[in-house]
C-alpha cells in the first residue's frame, strides 16, 4: 500500500508539472527546461524512496557472558611466570565484573568468564588446546598463552579460525612479522625492552664498555638485537655479545669469555629462572661489573631479593610494569588520551584480594591485566562481538590504564604505545630509576662489589 501511494504522488506531480509547461509557453522556454529538470529529480528522488526502501537489519544477539579463552604454563619451566600473569588476568577480570559492571555493549552490560588450561609450558601441547577452545569451548576471544616461543606456536591456529588473540605475554618481535592478521600485542615488544636501558647508560657513562649475553631464544633474540642497534644510535661501545643456549645451568664458561674483555657493565637476558640462575653465579664466580643489569623479570621479583639477600643491592633490569608507576587519569587528560580501567589504587587492593596481603605484584601481574582492559575497551568500541569489527577497533585506540598507554600498529598488531621502565634494588627496596621523569629515586652507578655487599654495603644513591 505504501508504494502506491508515493506512485500517485509522482503521478500527481508529474501533471501539474506538464500543466505549468503548457501555460508557461515558448517564450518562457528556457524556464520550462529547468522545470522539466526538476520534474526528473522529483521522480527520480520519489522512485528512490520507493525502490531504496532500508531492509531491517537482523539484531546483534548479545550474550550473557563473554569467554575468554587461553593456556597457561601452570606446570613446566614458565609457572613462576605464569602464577603472577594469572593474578594479573584474573584481577583485571574481576574489575571489569564486580567494579566496572560488565562490558558496555549493546545496552548489556556482559560479564567475562575465563576458560584456560594447563599447556605445560609446551609449545607442542598448547596448540590443540587452542583448538579445542575454539571448536569444542567455542570461546568468544583469546588471550596468547605465556611466552613467544608458544605464542608462535598457537598464532597459526587462531589465523585458521579467524580468532583475535591478544598476545599479553608473547613480546617477541618474530610474532609480528609473519604477517598474522589476528594477532595483537597489549606488552612492549622485545626490541623495546632495553631501549630506555641504553638511554640511561648514554647519560651515566656514554664511554662504558658493555657486555651483552643473551638466551638464544625467539624472546631474548629480539631483546638483544634491540639493544645493540639502540646501542649504535647512541654511540656506544659494545665490546662482547654472544648467545647461551636454552637450557643453560652453568654460566661459568660464558662468563669467564665475558671477563676477558674486562666490561663495565654486563647485560644477562633471559626468562626469571634464568636471571636467578645468572647472578647467583655472578656472585659465586665473583665478576665485577660497575652495573649488572638481568632482563627477562628476574629481578621485579621478591624472591630475587629473599633468594640473594644483600648480593641483590645495585642489581638493575627492565620493567613493563611497577606497582608504583605514575599513571593516573590527571595523567591521561594532560596527555589528551583517554584513561580506561581501573586507577593504580583500585586494582591493587583487588589484586591483594585474590593473590594474597604478602605477595608481591610483580611486571608480570600487570602485564596479565593489559591484555584484559585491551580486549574490553575494543569490544565497547566496535559495540560488536565480531571478530573482525574488534580488531579493527584495535586499530582505532590509544588509551592510557594504570599499566600504561596502549596503541598498536594497524598493519602488524604490534604493541607500540607501552613504554619501559628501568629498576634497581636499593636498601632492599625495588625503584624506579628511568626513564627521569617517572623515577622514584637516582641509579646507582657504580653499584658495591659482591665482596663489598657481603660486607653490608647497599646500594643507596
Amino acid at each position: 500500500m505504501v508504494k502506491l501511494s508515493l506512485l500517485g504522488i509522482v503521478t500527481a506531480l508529474v501533471i501539474i508539472v506538464g500543466i505549468a509547461s503548457f501555460f508557461l509557453g515558448q517564450a518562457n522556454a528556457p524556464r520550462i527546461q529547468q522545470t522539466v529538470t526538476v520534474e526528473k529529480t522529483v521522480v527520480r528522488t520519489v522512485t528512490q524512496q520507493i525502490t531504496q526502501q532500508p531492509t531491517e537489519q537482523p539484531q546483534q544477539t548479545i550474550p550473557d557472558k563473554i569467554v575468554v579463552g587461553f593456556t597457561v604454563g601452570l606446570t613446566g619451566s614458565y609457572a613462576i611466570d605464569v602464577r603472577d600473569g594469572m593474578w594479573g588476568i584474573q584481577a583485571a577480570t574481576k574489575w571489569v565484573n564486580d567494579v566496572y559492571g560488565g562490558i558496555k555493549i549493546g545496552g548489556k552490560r556482559v560479564k567475562i568468564e575465563l576458560k584456560y588450561y594447563d599447556d605445560q609450558s609446551s609449545r607442542d601441547i598448547a596448540p590443540s588446546l587452542y583448538e579445542r577452545l575454539i571448536t569444542v569451548d567455542k570461546v568468544d576471544f583469546l588471550l596468547g598463552p605465556y611466552g613467544s616461543p608458544l605464542v608462535i606456536a598457537t598464532a597459526p591456529v587462531a589465523e585458521k579460525y579467524g580468532k583475535l588473540m591478544i598476545s599479553w605475554a608473547g613480546a617477541s618481535d618474530a610474532i609480528f612479522a609473519q604477517g598474522f592478521r589476528w594477532i595483537v600485542q597489549s606488552l612492549t615488544p622485545s626490541t623495546g625492552y632495553l631501549r630506555a636501558t641504553m638511554d640511561m647508560i648514554k647519560a651515566l657513562d656514554p664511554g662504558a664498555k658493555i657486555a651483552i649475553i643473551y638466551k638464544d631464544d625467539e624472546f631474548n633474540r629480539y631483546i638483544a638485537i634491540g639493544a645493540r642497534d639502540r646501542a649504535k644510535e647512541l654511540g656506544l661501545n659494545i665490546i662482547f655479545y654472544k648467545s647461551y643456549p636454552p637450557g643453560t645451568s652453568d654460566f661459568a664458561p660464558i662468563y669467564s669469555e665475558a671477563v676477558t674483555y674486562k666490561p663495565d657493565i654486563i647485560i644477562v637476558t633471559g626468562h626469571v629462572g634464568d636471571g636467578m640462575l645468572a647472578a647467583k653465579q655472578l656472585a659465586e664466580y665473583n665478576v665485577n661489573a660497575r652495573l649488572i643489569i638481568i632482563v627477562g623479570g628476574a629481578v621485579s621479583y621478591g624472591e630475587f631479593y629473599r633468594s640473594l639477600g644483600r648480593l641483590a643491592e645495585g642489581i638493575a633490569g627492565p620493567s613493563q610494569w611497577e606497582e608504583d608507576a605514575p599513571y593516573s587519569p590527571e595523567v591521561a587528560k594532560k596527555l589528551g588520551i583517554e584513561w580506561f580501567g581501573p586507577t593504580r589504587e583500585e586494582f591493587l587492593r583487588i589484586f591483594y584480594e585474590i593473590a594474597g596481603s604478602t605477595a608481591k605484584p610483580t611486571y608480570l601481574v600487570g602485564v596479565g591485566a593489559s591484555g584484559i582492559l585491551m580486549l574490553v575497551k575494543a569490544i565497547e568500541i566496535a559495540q560488536s562481538l565480531d571478530q573482525k569489527a574488534v580488531r579493527e577497533a584495535m586499530n582505532k585506540m590509544d588509551i592510557l590504564t594504570f599499566f600504561g598507554r596502549l596503541k598498536i600498529d594497524p598493519t602488524t598488531g604490534k604493541q607500540i604505545g607501552h613504554e619501559m621502565f628501568v629498576t634497581q634494588w636499593q636498601g632492599g627496596k625495588l625503584k624506579i630509576i628511568w626513564p627521569p621523569e617517572v623515577a622514584t629515586s637516582k641509579p646507582v652507578y657504580p653499584i658495591p662489589t659482591w665482596d663489598e655487599k657481603r660486607q653490608g654495603k647497599e646500594a643507596i644513591p
